[in-house]
């Protein structure tokens, strides 16, 4: 099975179709649409994979990319942004700077080919655990 991952966005119809998406690749997904209370779902869940948004009230991706760092658990990321790929990159560098590993970007709106790929491409290799294909809020 290809492995957990953590969705991080404030828009509930994103992490739901994101959720389905990944689930429907074997993913376990776990959603949370409150910035504030991402790096305490990543400490339980404990995900190979984040897909965060770098836009949202509260804390923004920055934020949230960097608590989740400090926590010292592994993990890799896909940032998400439909403002314009100049706060990706921002953030990528951000990562980078920190050496958070296995770092991608991807525009929003997507294609659920576009994702599923490049799911594949960031957990390749993981050791698997048991999936659900429950989308999240769903």
């Amino acid at each position: 099975m290809p492995g957990k991952i953590l969705i991080v966005d404030d828009q509930a119809g994103i992490t739901k179709v994101v959720s389905l998406i990944a689930g429907q690749a074997g993913f376990e997904t776990r959603c949370v649409t409150v910035s504030d209370q991402a790096t305490e779902a990543f400490i339980d869940f404990k995900p190979d994979v984040v897909i965060l948004d770098m836009i949202m009230p509260g804390k923004d991706g920055i934020d949230v990319l960097g608590e989740i760092l400090l926590t010292g658990i592994p993990t890799r990321f896909i940032l998400t942004s439909g403002y314009g790929d100049a706060y990706l990159r921002l953030a990528k560098g951000v990562a980078d700077f920190h050496d958070a590993g296995v770092v991608r970007v991807m525009q929003k709106p997507f294609r659920r080919e576009a994702l599923a790929d490049l799911l594949r491409e960031v957990t390749a290799g993981l050791a698997g655990v048991p999936a659900s294909a429950e989308a999240c809020g769903g």
